[in-house]
């Protein structure tokens, strides 16, 4: 697994600078975060991301990928460094609210399309999908990947194991929300206007679910960070102002 930061290779940085944990989604990994570490940086504040279990270069392919398995992970790591902020994308926004639960120091919460509750019809297609047409698609990425250069995150994901596909999915597919009232952390939430997966319908009941969230929709579906990135930098610049 890797962790990808913005400080670890100058110690004049120091602890005393705000620190922000990135976890990724379902198929990605640290490394596709690493120019919003860098720019986290050029705002004053230390980022990290980290590989979640069965994700990224040299990982396991029997790893647990499901969400307990990813809190299990990362926990020992917040609890030493106490970030901040967690910033979670999709199943890393799960991941981020259920280390929230567990009562670990954070002061503010970004959740980036969180795969909270997917549609009826989203959940059907993922359904099919994870059975035989991703082991075929797995099967493509001696022609697919050099195709994809230009899209790292598609790259990443045709190169994730099925195994940890299928397990994140399952995972989210039977999570069951908290009570949002007892989450008791700022929260900000961001989303794609056309996202399939976390769609503005379900992030407006998040948002009213959630005492003193704030809600921001993009244009885009669920990769903000890539589709909008300009409006995702603004969001994310105004949403670390504590």
């Amino acid at each position: 697994m890797e962790i990808v930061d913005n400080w670890r290779e100058d110690v004049s940085l120091g602890a005393d600078r705000p620190a922000i944990l990135i976890v990724h989604g379902t198929a990605d990994s640290a490394a596709n975060w690493q120019s919003w570490c860098e720019w986290l940086g050029r705002l004053g504040w230390r980022a990290t991301a980290i590989d979640l279990p069965g994700h990224g270069a040299g990982a396991a392919s029997n790893a647990d990928s499901s969400v307990g398995a990813c809190c299990d992970y990362l926990e020992p790591f917040v609890r030493k460094y106490q970030p901040t902020v967690l910033l979670g994308h999709s199943l890393g926004g799960v991941v981020a609210v259920e280390l929230a639960l567990r009562r670990v120091a954070v002061r503010k919460l970004l959740l980036v399309c969180p795969a909270i509750e997917m549609p009826v019809l989203t959940r059907a297609f993922y359904n099919w999908f994870v059975e035989y047409p991703l082991d075929w698609l797995n099967a493509q990425q001696a022609w697919l990947s050099p195709l994809l250069a230009v899209r790292p995150r598609w790259q990443t994901s045709l190169a994730t194991p099925p195994i940890t596909i299928r397990g994140a999915w399952t995972s989210l597919r039977t999570w069951q929300a908290p009570d949002w009232s007892s989450l008791g952390i700022p929260t900000a939430i961001v989303g794609g206007q056309w996202d399939h997966i976390a769609p503005p319908s379900t992030l407006v009941r998040l948002a009213r679910a959630l005492p003193g969230s704030t809600l921001t929709i993009l244009p885009g579906r669920h990769r903000p960070m890539d589709e909008a990135p300009t409006a995702f930098a603004h969001w994310l610049r105004h949403s670390l102002r504590l």
